[in-house]
């Protein structure tokens, strides 16, 4: 089993890298200072495509498409130009067909993170971020519902977890955006997250008698993309790496439904296993990202576990 696990660690690959490259989220985007346009962004393998609602010279309503390659090193669009829909049907009317596209010239159009960009266009910037709706930004609020984990390689682990809300606890009141919640049908497995300043999300699960697992990734609204690490709770440093790890989000908060938990037994080999693949992980530190935010927030969620118990 210990020579598996080496080449299951040997085979993981940099999350940090995973989470620079990836496109943008897929969605609306929109800039809060220039109301009345609005951006659908959708990436196809490296192919991207922005539908834009806006308006002509002379401020009659227009529609615009952008097209061009996803750059994973720049995280720009290369080749990438604004083409306006001429004439087309009315959605009341008779069907007509649209007139031919016409380029209006070269585009710039980034993003540095995956829920916020940039189009400059004539001059002139746009500051673009996912709209949201439903969902507060905070990830008190954006982190509330049921999520399903994977992480490792070779072998995949995974956890179905459950955010209910903020953390009132005092002992979380040095955590920003602090948040609670518990693996999913348990109500001795809890966890207690929050934001690191660099912008990544961190997670504590009171995993089983003798572990903890811990998250560290880039919330994509819908997804997270960073590391997993499952450690002893007699350790005392911080981990700065693990196995790669994605989650994707199962339900809404107002879809909750209480599933049975694992037997302890069970997650008690479940995470010595786990914790023999994150021991052997070459995972570098997630984004490149440095690992001081995340020792300074580990004392804040230790404790904060140990109130919510």
């Amino acid at each position: 089993m210990f020579k598996f696990l080496r080449v299951l660690a040997l085979a993981c690959f940099s999350a940090g890298a995973a989470a620079q490259t990836i496109p943008p989220v897929d969605g609306f985007y929109l800039d809060p200072g220039q109301g009345g346009r609005g951006y659908a962004v959708e990436t196809q393998d490296d192919q991207m495509f922005v539908a834009l609602f806006n308006y002509d010279e002379d401020s009659r309503p227009t529609f615009y498409t952008i097209q061009g390659t996803w750059n994973p090193a720049t995280r720009r669009v290369n080749n990438a130009s604004l083409y306006q829909v001429s004439s087309g049907p009315w959605i009341g009317g008779a069907y007509m067909q649209p007139g031919p596209a016409i380029n209006k010239g070269p585009v710039t159009l980034e993003f540095p993170t995956p829920t916020t960009g940039r189009l400059v266009y004539n001059g002139r910037t746009s500051t673009l971020q996912r709209f949201l709706f439903g969902y507060g930004a905070s990830a008190s609020s954006l982190m509330q519902g049921a999520w399903h984990t994977t992480f490792g390689s070779v072998v995949a682990f995974g956890d179905f977890i459950e955010v209910t809300g903020p953390c009132t606890l005092s002992s979380c009141s040095t955590i920003p955006e602090a948040f609670v919640g518990r693996r999913l049908g348990s109500s001795s497995n809890v966890l207690v997250g929050g934001k690191l300043p660099d912008g990544r999300v961190m997670i504590l699960l009171d995993s089983s008698p003798s572990y903890y697992a811990l998250y560290v990734f880039e919330l994509r609204v819908n997804q997270w993309v960073g590391f997993e690490n499952t450690f002893l709770k007699t350790e005392t440093d911080t981990p700065t790496s693990g196995v790669t790890m994605v989650a994707a989000r199962l339900l809404p908060p107002s879809l909750l439904k209480t599933e049975g938990a694992q037997s302890t037994a069970d997650m008690e080999a479940l995470n010595a296993l786990s914790h023999e693949a994150s021991v052997r992980a070459v995972t570098a530190s997630a984004s490149g990202k440095s690992s001081v935010e995340a020792s300074a927030m580990l004392p804040r969620l230790r404790s904060a576990l140990g109130e919510l118990r």
